[in-house]
């Protein structure tokens, strides 16, 4: 990367050939790695985000990884297990997850809440908000 700030971005329908997600992966500035997640979240879409994550968490120079979820229109018990398999990969590897709910999506929001995912890792309304701090 140069000195300046540089936003890499890829977009795709995933898993292949008939998704019910799409996905928009971007890194707002040098160690720092956001997954947007569009769309509903099931077993087969679960498992293709938790490769994705994985895959972003073990990058060398990532430090911090956001989960965007807030254009997520359902999140069942598989979106809910990825998010915690997400972040024991994180802890293992000092890396820092974060998550989007969106400021109003009680689709993302009521799950995390009333299973206590909202315990394991920090939630935010915005990426620009969970992007901003670099706490530990």
């Amino acid at each position: 990367m140069t000195g300046s700030q540089q936003d890499v971005r890829t977009e795709t329908s995933w898993p292949q050939p008939e998704s019910r997600i799409l996905v928009d992966e971007s890194e707002p500035r040098s160690g720092v790695r956001v997954l947007g997640v569009a769309g509903e979240i099931d077993r087969l879409e679960a498992e293709a985000i938790l490769a994705r994550l994985d895959a972003l968490l073990r990058a060398p120079d990532a430090r911090l990884v956001v989960l965007d979820l807030s254009a997520v229109r359902f999140m069942g018990s598989h979106g809910l297990t990825t998010v915690v398999h997400a972040q024991r990969i994180a802890t293992a590897l000092g890396r820092t997850l974060r998550g989007v709910t969106g400021a109003a999506n009680r689709a993302v929001s009521r799950p995390i809440t009333m299973t206590g995912l909202d315990w394991v890792i920090d939630w935010f309304t915005s990426v620009p908000e969970a992007t901003s701090t670099e706490r530990p």
